[in-house]
């Protein structure tokens, strides 16, 4: 499971992106952004959601 505090890239975003890997992750932290009103996601901003994710391991819960 990767994660991704969506306020350190865009802020006054409140989310945290959860997903099995990190395209999905940053799949919706564009769509996050977009949603924020940012129409475009610069490659600094990639950079900086790709430095900024974090792996978590899977949980009990979450494999039930």
């Amino acid at each position: 499971m990767y994660e991704l505090d969506c306020s350190t890239v865009f802020p006054g975003c409140e989310r945290v992106i959860r997903a099995d890997s990190p395209a999905g992750v940053i799949r919706r932290a564009v769509a996050q952004a977009n949603a924020l009103g940012i129409e475009r996601v610069t490659p600094s901003m990639l950079d900086s959601m790709r430095e900024k994710m974090i792996e978590r391991p899977e949980t009990a819960d979450r494999a039930a």
